[in-house]
C-alpha cells in the first residue's frame, strides 16, 4: 500500500486524511453504542469478524507493489454493524496492515476512502434499492446484499483503485491488465462466496446481530416500512 503516499502529492494526502478523519469524527459519534454493547451477539461478530479480515488484510495476494489482492469484508461489516462501526472497525484494521507493511501513515485518508468508504457507500445504496424495488424475503435479502453486492463492490474498488495507478503513471495499462485486472474475477468470486455466506449464517442462526436485517419482515414477507 506504499504506493498511494508515492503517486499522490503531499497536499492530495492531507486533504483525504482530513476528509477520512471527519468520517471517523462522525462515525464515532453517531455510532449506536448502546444498543450495540447490549447486543451480545453482534459484538461477538465483531471480535470474530475484526480478527478474521484483519488475516486478510495482512497477507494479499499480488506480484507487484500497489497491486495486491484480498477480500475487504465492507459490505458484510455494513449489513452486520451498520456503516458507523462498520467504518471504525475496518479502519482499525487498515491501520494495523499499514504499520505490519511498513507503509507511510500519511496515505491512511487516501486508502481509507477507497478501501473502506467506497464500498460501504456502495453498500448503502445497494441496499436502499433492495428495499425499493428487492423482494423482502431471506433469500433475496442474501442473494442481492450479500453475494451480488459483495461481488459489485470488490469489483469497483478494484476498478478504481487501478483506474488511479494507471493515471499516475505507476503502471502501464499492459502490465495492469496482466498482473491485475484478469484477476479482478477471482477476488470478486472469492468476495461474494465470503459475504454471502457469512451474511446468509448470520441471517438465519444469529438475526439479532445483523443490523440491517429484521427477521419480522424478511420472514414474513412483509415490505419494510
Amino acid at each position: 500500500m506504499e504506493i498511494y503516499a508515492q503517486i499522490f502529492s503531499h497536499d492530495w494526502l492531507l486533504i483525504s486524511n482530513y476528509v477520512f478523519a471527519f468520517i471517523l469524527l462522525r462515525a464515532i459519534w453517531t455510532a449506536p453504542w448502546k444498543s450495540f454493547w447490549a447486543n451480545q451477539a453482534q459484538f461477538s461478530a465483531l471480535i470474530g469478524l475484526g480478527i478474521w479480515l484483519a488475516a486478510l488484510w495482512l497477507f494479499p495476494v499480488g506480484v507487484r507493489d500497489g497491486l495486491k489482492l484480498h477480500p475487504l469484508g465492507a459490505t458484510l461489516c455494513f449489513l452486520i454493524f451498520d456503516w458507523q462501526i462498520a467504518t471504525l472497525l475496518l479502519s482499525a484494521i487498515l491501520y494495523i496492515s499499514l504499520r505490519h507493511d511498513g507503509t507511510n501513515l500519511i496515505a491512511l485518508g487516501n486508502i481509507g476512502l477507497v478501501m473502506i468508504i467506497l464500498p460501504i457507500l456502495l453498500s448503502h445504496i445497494s441496499l436502499r434499492l433492495f428495499y425499493r424495488y428487492g423482494k423482502p424475503n431471506y433469500f433475496g435479502f442474501v442473494l442481492w446484499n450479500g453475494y451480488a453486492v459483495g461481488a459489485l463492490t470488490m469489483l469497483i474498488v478494484a476498478l478504481v483503485n487501478g483506474y488511479l495507478i494507471i493515471q499516475t503513471g505507476k503502471y502501464s495499462a499492459f502490465t495492469m491488465r496482466n498482473v491485475y485486472f484478469d484477476y479482478l474475477p477471482i477476488i470478486m468470486s472469492a468476495e461474494s462466496a465470503l459475504t454471502g455466506a457469512f451474511i446468509s449464517g448470520f441471517a438465519a442462526f444469529q438475526p439479532n446481530a445483523v443490523a440491517h436485517f429484521n427477521p419480522d419482515i424478511y420472514y414474513a414477507k412483509k415490505p419494510p416500512e
